[in-house]
């Protein structure tokens, strides 16, 4: 049984956008038969009319063939029934010869309501890797799994020829925005969050990708005032805790703290307790220091602060800004042992491996075994590496193995195998006069201090010696260089005891700024360092450990640091990204550089808003001549995103 004429024009008429026409065509034409009244189903869906659609699946006779079980299950569906009901509905209809492809979206948006994305993302693979042209809902929801499952790219395909069609299709816009975000193109997702917002004024999806994008920009005022657009409370009313949070963490940005407060807490007064609800009001009581409330939400919200990184992170930082180091050292081992058992290290492993990466891990292990720390499993990760290292020598080689052989290199470099965490209980600065210190940098323009013989001798052997053992370098870049954060194992008692006595050897300077966050960086002898950039904080210092003797010229090596800041209006993509947005500021302001170069046991203390980049590296060969630098940022200055 095919359409009837009217009903052809109908669905064309509804899958190009144009529903106000497919509606009056359909008021004109009854059915002809049960596959005209399924478009009319679908018409009336596609178009909004939830009731009308509703109303169709209960009064037409549906026969027991696939359309009519169909029918039947999108009616139980917006009936708000258990959507289990709706799904074996579906289930019987998808089996049935001759589905249509408006039939089989409606069963993968049961399937999405039932949380079965991987379910439908299979079910996609086996009947529409390449979805009929034309076929705009099919398009829609199978564009929306596509970005449930992550696959970035087909998701903005897909959704990309469902606006070819629909220029104004509301889901498809959503799903651009969603993917767009995802993958850094803040602007184009901006772009398709306000067209969205055009065609459904006031809707909370669009509403609250608007904002999103908007607090990801840095621009809080525009975020706060896309909240004012939001419509009257509907069906939807689900997204809205997540729009109190994109709320409160604009009102945040623009420190009003009580306002951010407020609307977090109206977030969390849902069932839902979004966690970026909870992590953003952790980080207003810690810097505000009011410790009732923070004791309180520590206290009800336990479950969710413990099963997160990012909340654990910032107590960390709290108990280490309130000079409680032990507490501190507690809290940041809670997050890297979260950090371990979500197997965050694995999901983070670039593949293909880049010859960089396993070069790094490889010399790691061989340092262990030949200083008698390496255990059986070590041994056993060291002879996986062995095979591939090898090899070869050339840096764009990659390493992709199958089977067997791909779970043994990923474990081989995504595993924690040594952490090794001395007491420290001296002093961890050397000897300068950080009074006079703190004047020079408040005299210098730009406010730039070099601060040589930075660490004291105990210090200095403490932190090499853990960063040359500790396997945690699980950040890899792409210029060949590895990292590690505070927050995923980064973190020793040396490690604390410097961020904290500096804070306090510095009043003037750091003060009451809080810690926002530290890491190291060890490179790759091959090749250059940390591009342009500058960070999001008020004060960067940024040392040095290795060894003089590894810098084979010691007039480079450090770093060169501009005269002029980013300014305060970019984001976070601006000033750390965009290679050649900073060169053409830097050409039109003649900024000035100021070369820094390398010194073991070298601190460059500067204004964090200045552009600055790792100089040219001349480092000789092996593992224990690899750059390695620390930063510690602190204070809040700008938008991180």
């Amino acid at each position: 049984m095919a359409l009837s004429p009217a009903y052809v024009e109908i669905k064309r008429l509804r899958s190009s956008g144009n529903g106000g026409a497919a509606l009056s065509l359909l008021e004109a034409h009854r059915p002809a038969n049960e596959e005209d009244a399924f478009e009319a189903m679908i018409c009336l869906f596609v178009c909004g009319d939830m009731q009308s659609t509703l109303q169709v699946a209960r009064t037409h006779p549906w026969t027991a063939n696939g359309t009519g079980k169909m029918a039947q299950a999108l009616g139980a569906l917006l009936e708000h029934e258990d959507p289990g009901v709706a799904l074996a509905l579906a289930r019987t209809a998808i089996g049935n010869a001759g589905t249509s492809h408006d039939a089989a979206a409606i069963y993968l948006i049961i399937l999405q309501a039932n949380g079965l994305v991987e379910e439908a993302d299979a079910f996609v693979t086996r009947r529409y890797r390449t979805p009929p042209a034309g076929e705009t809902l099919l398009l829609t929801i199978v564009a929306e799994i596509a970005a449930a499952v992550q696959d970035w790219r087909r998701a903005y395909q897909l959704a990309s020829a469902v606006i070819s069609l629909d220029a104004d299709n509301f889901r498809a816009l959503m799903t651009l925005s969603t993917t767009n975000f995802a993958v850094g193109n803040v602007h184009e997702a901006l772009g398709n969050a306000l067209r969205a917002n055009q065609v459904r004024r006031g809707a909370p999806p669009a509403v609250l990708h608007v904002m999103r994008c908007h607090n990801k920009l840095g621009d809080f005022y525009a975020a706060i005032g896309a909240f004012a657009e939001l419509g009257p409370p509907d069906t939807e009313q689900i997204i809205v805790p997540d729009i109190h949070v994109e709320l409160g963490v604009a009102w945040y940005g623009i420190e009003k703290t009580q306002e951010a407060i407020t609307a977090l807490k109206a977030a969390l007064a849902s069932a839902q307790r979004p966690i970026t609800a909870i992590r953003t009001l952790l980080k207003i009581y810690i810097q505000s220091g009011d410790t009732p409330n923070l004791e309180r939400l520590a206290r009800d919200y336990a479950p969710e602060i413990h099963a997160d990184i990012d909340c654990l992170y910032t107590l960390g930082l709290g108990c280490l800004n309130r000079h409680d180091l032990s507490a501190a050292m507690a809290v940041f081992n809670e997050s890297y042992a979260l950090f371990c058992t979500q197997n965050m290290a694995l999901s983070m492993l670039p593949w293909p491996v880049p010859e960089p990466r396993l070069r790094h891990d490889l010399e790691q292990l061989d340092l262990l075994l030949r200083r008698g720390k390496l255990d059986a499993a070590g041994h056993d990760a060291l002879a996986v590496l062995k095979r591939y290292g090898d090899q070869t020598q050339k840096l764009n080689t990659t390493f992709a193995p199958a089977g067997v052989d791909s779970d043994a290199l990923r474990h081989a470099l995504a595993t924690v195998r040594s952490r090794p965490l001395q007491p420290f209980a001296g002093p961890a600065l050397g000897g300068n006069d950080y009074a006079k210190l703190e004047q020079q940098y408040f005299d210098s323009h730009p406010a730039v201090v070099v601060i040589d013989n930075f660490l004291s001798a105990e210090a200095l052997d403490a932190l090499r010696r853990f960063c040359e053992e500790a396997t945690v370098w699980k950040l890899n870049n792409d210029r060949g260089y590895v990292g590690a954060l505070l927050g995923q194992g980064f973190c020793s008692p040396v490690l604390l005891s410097i961020a904290d006595q500096l804070k306090q050897a510095m009043p003037r300077v750091i003060g009451d700024y809080p810690l926002l966050q530290a890491w190291g960086f060890k490179y790759d002898q091959r090749m250059q360092g940390i591009h342009m950039h500058a960070d999001f904080a008020k004060v960067n210092v940024n040392f040095w450990i290795t060894p003089d003797s590894a810098c084979a010229d010691n007039t480079t090596g450090g770093m060169v640091v501009y005269d002029v800041p980013a300014p305060s209006s970019w984001t976070f993509a601006d000033y750390n990204t965009d290679q050649a947005k900073m060169q053409a500021f830097l050409k039109a302001h003649d900024a000035k550089p100021m070369r820094v170069p390398y010194r073991e046991n070298r601190c460059v203390l500067f204004d964090s808003s200045l552009i600055h980049i790792t100089d040219e590296l001349h480092f000789k060969p092996g593992y224990e001549n690899r750059r390695v630098n620390v930063t510690l940022l602190y204070g809040r200055a700008r938008s991180y995103g």
